[in-house]
């Protein structure tokens, strides 16, 4: 199990920041947001994978988009406050919890970082309602090794975004892991393929939800190295498992 804290963050998105060519770091997607108090608070969406799957597909995200979400955590959602949970509040299993995600639906999704057309940059940006027919406005993107100058675009809306992912450490400003959790395979000796095997755990996974109108929708991503089912520590099961496209 990953070493930071599992959360649920609520609050009000301000501008939505896609994954453009020429920014550096890792291929996230910020979400910015503000709690009650105005607080600016970050959730970071992959759109890309770091695998090493042979071939350009092994990099392509799985993902799941629900537009009209329906489950009996909506109504829990809405009683929580804004800012940050650390506990009372719906924990997300992919896995272990059926009504959530149906997995043999989620599909790969390319990466398309200059024109955003049909990646996870422009579903964000529709889901967080935004208006792209400007310029957008300057951003700066912190972290702890670098900033990065990126663009945002304002929603036209008003949004209601619950991240569920772990903190950032040690600032405490956003949360990342926005992804499914467990399933990871211990990566044989010698390969190329990351591990991540210690984020293993059950009732932890990430998602991204919005809510609109009184309407939710949610964003489900997972990885191609994933393993599905998973035993009760989120770990592969021996000559079980298998890649969720199967």
């Amino acid at each position: 199990m990953a070493s930071n804290e599992y959360v649920l963050f609520k609050g009000q998105v301000r501008l939505g920041v896609p994954f453009l060519a020429g920014y550096k770091g890792d291929p996230h997607y910020v979400i910015v947001s503000e709690d009650e108090n105005g607080k600016e608070f970050r959730i970071v969406t992959n759109v890309k994978s770091d695998s090493s799957l042979t071939g350009p597909a092994g990099y392509l995200v799985l993902y799941a988009w629900n537009q009209y979400f329906e489950h009996p955590m909506t109504a829990d959602l809405g009683k929580l406050a804004a800012g940050v949970s650390t506990s009372g509040f719906p924990k997300l299993d992919y896995v272990h919890d059926n009504r959530l995600v149906d997995l043999s639906a989620m599909r790969p999704i390319p990466i398309d970082t200059k024109s955003e057309h049909n990646d996870i940059n422009a579903l964000l940006n529709e889901m967080l309602q935004l208006d792209m027919s400007g310029d957008g406005v300057d951003y700066v993107y912190p972290t702890p090794g670098y900033s990065d100058e990126r663009r945002g675009w304002k929603p036209t809306k008003d949004v209601t975004v619950y991240g569920f992912g772990f903190l950032f450490q040690p600032a405490m400003d956003g949360l990342h892991e926005t992804h499914m959790n467990q399933g990871n395979p211990k990566p044989a000796k010698g390969s190329k393929v990351k591990d991540h095997s210690n984020e293993n755990g059950v009732f932890q996974d990430g998602a991204v939800m919005v809510e609109v109108d009184g309407k939710f929708q949610a964003l489900f991503v997972a990885f191609q190295t994933q393993l599905v089912p998973t035993d009760n520590r989120g770990w592969p099961i021996p000559g079980k498992s298998h890649p969720i496209l199967g």
